[in-house]
């Protein structure tokens, strides 16, 4: 049964902009008075539109009600064609969508050794995509580091931490945090547990160095009300794609688990990655390389480094 909106506002938040990742801002024209709202749907100019009412209420609350209600019943209207080419695509998981390109293009190496010996072929400045397994206690559970190593070969090499609980993280893994020559590329949102869990300051501004998918998503693409997600940013770096990515919930669990089960204390510490089921291991690896693939396509729309170029034929 399709969901039920009480309101045209909440079906444009919620039934659309909610569903794909999209944002949108209302305001009144300074020149008529009138509300609008503008919608994007993607990066670049020709990803948004604004749609104008006719209602040119009070900017009081009540007014405001009235015309972002307004505003929105424009907007449903008028991206009929924009929704039906979106919807037209088939959702398909990221591991469906991604996963087998990953198991042929990503080597996970067992020591940090073997990452530092593959990233020495990187073109600069090298860009490591980091992701964080029972970010809720410091040190967290597993760490995961992914970066391109090699600009010939579609190639990629991850290595996956298990942090000491006495010792804390490694001292390679300290050392990564620490050089702001490395592009440290996080999928965190506001919230920024991976980021704190590895005691990296998340304040914006803090470290140019540090880069995560949930800001330069808005800042390509506008606010959204709530976190866009892993599988929403693939599909705005990504928007050639012939699907649209989702999150494999049921695919997911069993390792989500195990790794909650660890931060909770329902199974022991992890004496090393040795102790990750395979399974487990290749679902950590798998969201460490796919934030690098996402930062890759947004790099090509905000004109960074070129980078996203060498990863086309990458996902293809």
């Amino acid at each position: 049964m399709a969901p039920s909106f009480t309101s045209p506002k909440q079906a444009l938040e919620q039934g659309v902009c909610g569903q794909h990742g999209w944002s949108s801002r209302y305001f009144r024209d300074p020149a008529t008075g009138r509300w609008c709202v503008e919608v994007r749907w993607g990066v670049g100019p020709d990803a948004g539109r604004v749609f104008a009412s006719e209602d040119a209420s009070e900017d009081t609350k009540p007014g405001a009600k009235r015309g972002h209600a307004a505003a929105a019943t424009v907007a449903l209207a008028g991206l009929a064609d924009v929704l039906a080419v979106a919807n037209a695509k088939p959702a398909v998981t990221i591991e469906a969508a991604f996963g087998p390109r990953f198991d042929a293009t990503c080597r996970v190496v067992p020591t940090w050794s073997a990452f530092w010996a593959l990233c020495a072929s990187a073109a600069p400045p090298p860009v490591v995509a980091i992701d964080v397994e029972g970010n809720l206690r410091a040190p967290p559970v597993l760490v995961q580091a992914c970066a391109w190593c090699d600009a010939g070969e579609d190639l990629s090499v991850c290595v996956l931490e298990a942090p000491s609980a006495t010792d804390g993280l490694s001292e390679d893994l300290r050392r990564l945090l620490a050089d702001d020559r490395v592009v440290k590329v996080f999928c965190d949102g506001s919230g920024g547990a991976d980021k704190r869990s590895l005691g990296v300051d998340s304040r914006e501004g803090a470290r140019s160095s540090v880069v995560d998918l949930e800001v330069l998503a808005t800042e390509l693409a506008g606010a959204t009300g709530v976190k866009r997600g892993l599988a929403r940013i693939l599909n705005l770096a990504w928007p050639e794609r012939a699907f649209r990515a989702t999150k494999d919930a049921k695919g997911d669990v069993s390792s989500v688990k195990f790794f909650a089960d660890v931060e909770q204390g329902k199974r022991p510490r992890l004496g090393g990655v040795r102790d990750v089921p395979r399974s487990a291991a290749r679902y950590a690896a798998m969201d460490a390389w796919c934030t690098l693939v996402a930062y890759r396509g947004l790099a090509r729309f905000a004109g960074r480094e070129g980078s996203g170029r060498r990863c086309e034929r990458s996902i293809a």
